[in-house]
C-alpha cells in the first residue's frame, strides 16, 4: 500500500467516524402503549406537529399518530377510525384484535406493519399514520399521505414547441405515475430505495426489463446503496456518486425534468434514478450526443431537425473556442485577418488600456457575475439586471475607451452559443475562460492543443464499460442515424437503439 492510498483510506475512515451515528441494534416495540407513546414523542422532542389521539373501544385502549398537514384526516377516519368505532365486536386477545383490524376493519390502500422503534418516526415523516394496540408490540401504518404539493406543470428548463406540457414534481408517487402513463408495459421495474442517513430520502430506480442491461441496473443500485451521505435533498445530491469520473468537467450521468424525455431514455436502456423533494430524473448512462438532441427534434421534418443538429454542434465549438481564438490571432498572429478587419481592430484596441486577452477575460467575469444575478435575483429584477447590464457597462465600457467594440460582440455572440446547449452551459463556461489564457500566452497552437485535449476526455469517458463518445469513438454506423443527423421515424422505428449494444460497450451486453 502507498503513502497516497493509506492518507486516502485514512481520511476516509475519520471523516465515516465524525458523521456516522452510533451503531446500535433496532429496539423492539413495547406491549405497553403509554410506553410506545412516550418513545415516540422523545424521539420528537415533544414537537407540537406530533398529533396523539388515545380512544377507547370495548375496553381496549388505542391510540393514533399522526404528524401535522403529512396526513389525510378525512380519509383517516373513513378508512379506520369510524369501522373501529362502529365494530360489534373486537377480539379478546390483543394479537388477534390487532389482526382482526389489519384484515377486515382497515381498508387503507397502502398499510404495513412496524415492529421496532426505529421504524415509526420515518413512517410518520413518510405520511402514514401510526395504530397503537395496548398489550400489541406491533404498529399498524396506514397510508393516507396528504401532502402539500405543487401539482404538474409545464416543463421551466426544457420548453418544446410540439412536446408534451408535463413536467416532473416533487412528490416521489406521481413522478413514477407519470411514468407509467407513458408506459403501460408490465416491463417497467421501479425499486424503491431509502437514501440518507438522517433524511431518509424515498428514491426510486426504474429500469424497463428486458431493454435495460442486468449490469448497468446493478451498478446503478450498488451505488445508491453505498451512499454514506446525512442528508439527500435533491438528485443532485446522488449525481456525483453515479459518474465514473465525478471531477470530469462533462457527466456521465444526466438529468431531465420531463416525463416523455425520460421514458425515451428508458426504451434505449438507461436507468432512470427518482428522489423525492425534487422535479428533476437522473438518467444513466447520458451519452455526449444527447446534449444535442432534444423532443422536439423528433417531431420536426429530418432535414429541418438535422439542421438544427448541426448548428446546436457548431454553437458548442463557437462557445468554447470563438472567444480564445479570437485572443490568439488578435495578439499572436494578426496576420490572419482580412486587411479590412484588421484596421477596424486597430481602430478599436488602440484605445484600450489591456491586452484583448485581459479584455477578454474582464468582460467575461462581468458577463457571468451579471448572469449569475439574473438567475438568482426575482424575475422583476433579473429582467432589470439584464437591462443595466447590456446598456449601461457595455455601451459605458466601450464608450470609456476600456473595452473596444469587438470584444462587445465576442462576448454577445459567445454567450448566445452558450445558450443553445444548457446542459452545458457550465463546462463550457470554465473552458471558455482556459481557452482565453491559452490563446493569450500560446496563440493558436494552444488553443487546438487545449480543444483536443477536450476531446480526448470526452473520448476517454465512459459508464459502466458504455463509451460516452459513442456512437463517433468508438464509430457506429448505425446508431449515426440519430446522432448529427437525424432518420426520419420509418428508418428509426425499425430497430429500437440500446445503449448497451453501441460498438465498444462490451460483447456481454450486447
Amino acid at each position: 500500500m502507498n503513502a497516497v492510498t493509506f492518507l486516502r483510506q485514512f481520511f476516509h475512515t475519520a471523516r465515516q467516524q465524525q458523521y456516522a451515528d452510533p451503531q446500535k441494534p433496532p429496539e423492539p416495540l413495547s406491549k405497553n402503549l403509554q410506553e410506545n407513546i412516550t418513545r415516540v414523542k422523545e424521539a420528537y422532542g415533544n414537537s407540537d406537529d406530533l398529533t396523539v389521539r388515545e380512544l377507547t373501544v370495548q375496553n381496549r385502549r388505542f391510540a393514533c399518530l399522526a404528524l401535522d398537514n403529512m396526513v389525510s384526516k378525512d380519509d383517516l377516519n373513513k378508512m379506520l377510525l369510524e369501522k373501529l368505532t362502529a365494530a360489534p365486536r373486537l377480539p379478546t386477545d390483543a394479537e388477534e384484535c390487532f389482526s382482526f383490524i389489519e384484515r377486515s376493519l382497515s381498508t387503507a390502500p397502502e398499510q404495513q406493519r412496524a415492529e421496532t422503534v426505529d421504524e415509526l418516526p420515518t413512517l410518520l415523516a413518510s405520511g402514514f399514520a401510526l395504530l397503537l394496540l395496548d398489550g400489541c408490540a406491533v404498529a399498524l401504518a396506514l397510508g393516507v399521505q396528504h401532502f402539500p404539493a405543487r401539482g404538474v406543470e409545464a416543463p421551466r428548463n426544457e420548453e418544446m414547441e410540439r412536446a408534451a406540457h408535463e413536467a416532473f414534481v416533487e412528490v416521489l408517487r406521481l413522478n413514477v405515475a407519470l411514468l407509467r402513463r407513458r408506459m403501460k408495459t408490465p416491463a417497467l421495474r421501479v425499486e424503491n430505495l431509502t437514501v440518507g442517513g438522517r433524511s431518509k430520502t424515498a428514491a426510486a430506480i426504474c429500469y424497463l426489463q428486458g431493454s435495460a442491461s442486468p449490469k448497468v441496473v446493478d451498478f446503478v443500485r450498488r451505488r445508491l446503496q453505498r451512499i454514506e451521505i446525512d442528508a439527500v435533498l435533491e438528485s443532485g445530491y446522488l449525481q456525483p456518486f453515479l459518474e465514473s469520473r465525478p471531477l470530469s468537467l462533462f457527466p456521465t450521468v444526466g438529468a431531465t425534468e420531463r416525463p416523455d424525455a425520460a421514458c425515451a431514455k428508458l426504451c434505449e436502456g438507461r436507468v432512470a434514478v427518482l428522489v423525492d423533494g425534487t422535479p428533476f430524473c437522473l438518467i444513466a448512462p447520458t451519452l455526449f450526443c444527447e446534449h444535442f438532441q432534444s423532443m422536439d427534434d423528433y417531431t420536426l421534418h429530418p432535414a429541418f431537425a438535422t439542421f438544427v443538429r448541426l448548428l446546436k454542434y457548431f454553437s458548442f465549438f463557437m462557445a468554447i473556442v470563438f472567444p480564445g481564438l479570437y485572443v490568439a490571432i488578435g495578439e499572436n498572429n494578426p496576420e490572419i485577418f482580412p486587411t479590412a478587419v484588421f484596421f477596424k481592430l486597430v481602430d478599436a484596441e488602440v484605445t484600450t488600456p489591456f491586452s484583448l486577452m485581459w479584455e477578454a477575460l474582464m468582460i467575461h467575469t462581468i458577463y457571468e457575475i451579471m448572469r449569475e444575478a439574473g438567475l438568482r435575483l426575482p424575475q422583476s429584477v433579473g429582467h432589470a439586471v439584464s437591462i443595466v447590464g447590456a446598456l449601461v457597462i457595455g455601451e459605458s465600457a466601450v464608450s470609456a475607451g476600456l473595452i473596444g467594440a469587438p470584444m462587445i460582440i465576442v462576448v454577445a455572440v459567445t454567450a448566445l452559443s452558450s445558450y443553445v446547449i444548457p446542459t452545458l452551459y457550465y463546462p463550457v463556461a470554465i473552458l471558455r475562460f482556459a481557452m482565453i489564457l491559452v490563446g493569450g500566452i500560446a496563440g493558436l497552437f494552444g488553443v487546438i492543443l487545449l480543444f483536443s485535449l477536450v476531446l480526448l476526455e470526452i473520448a476517454s469517458l465512459e459508464f459502466c464499460s458504455i463509451p460516452i463518445f459513442a456512437p463517433f469513438l468508438p464509430f457506429d454506423r448505425t446508431a449515426m442515424r440519430d446522432a448529427v443527423v437525424r432518420a426520419g421515424w420509418p428508418t428509426l422505428a425499425r430497430h429500437t437503439a440500446r445503449v448497451q449494444a453501441l460498438h465498444g460497450a462490451g460483447e456481454e451486453d450486447r
